[in-house]
């Protein structure tokens, strides 16, 4: 009689351990989720930005500028829109799967095109793109403001990882298909 008693509360307490163990997974995937939308908003917030820039910013009128600096300098508008366009396609494949390699490599990689563009455009050469010294200074504290959301997401993801990879946590992890995440 005693060792039934021992076996049910055995029993018991492996249920509640598992109950806790998945809840804990779910909490920190959803934690994942949730800096990756605070992250989203302000890589979107670059998007808006490149067509305020679109807008507003004109190729300035130096004298010296040829046909050629122009078609150059339409040629880098139409680059750092094509580079918002893509970032914004590739947040949303990312909001998807946050937690997926492919979706993190694709969001980092048009982060940087758009940077490159934007350097490339800004950057002085033959010719000169007007944009205001407030949207250069926009630009920059919105890199400014990206970093630490990337910083969460990296930390909630590293945190989500570790769950999943302690023991007996990770038999859980393999049931339940929880898959390590890759940070951005």
């Amino acid at each position: 009689m005693l060792t039934a008693g021992w076996f049910w509360l055995t029993i018991a307490i492996g249920v509640f351990w598992a109950l806790g163990a998945y809840n804990r997974l779910v909490r920190l995937q959803s934690q994942v989720q949730q800096s990756f939308d605070a992250l989203e908003l302000r890589l979107l917030e670059f998007a808006e930005l490149v067509q305020q820039v679109l807008s507003e910013g004109v190729i300035s009128s130096a004298p010296w500028r040829s046909e050629l600096n122009l078609d150059q300098g339409a040629s880098h508008w139409s680059r750092l829109q094509e580079c918002a366009r893509h970032l914004a396609m590739e947040l949303a494949h990312m909001q998807e799967h946050p937690l997926r390699a492919d979706s993190v490599v694709r969001v980092r990689e048009s982060q940087a095109q758009l940077q490159a563009a934007w350097d490339s455009l800004v950057a002085p050469s033959a010719y000169r793109v007007a944009v205001s010294d407030a949207l250069q200074q926009r630009w920059q504290a919105q890199r400014l403001l990206v970093q630490p959301d990337t910083q969460r997401f990296n930390q909630a993801v590293e945190q989500y990882n570790q769950a999943i990879a302690e023991f007996p946590a990770v038999l859980l992890a393999r049931l339940f298909k929880f898959r390590p995440g890759f940070v951005l």
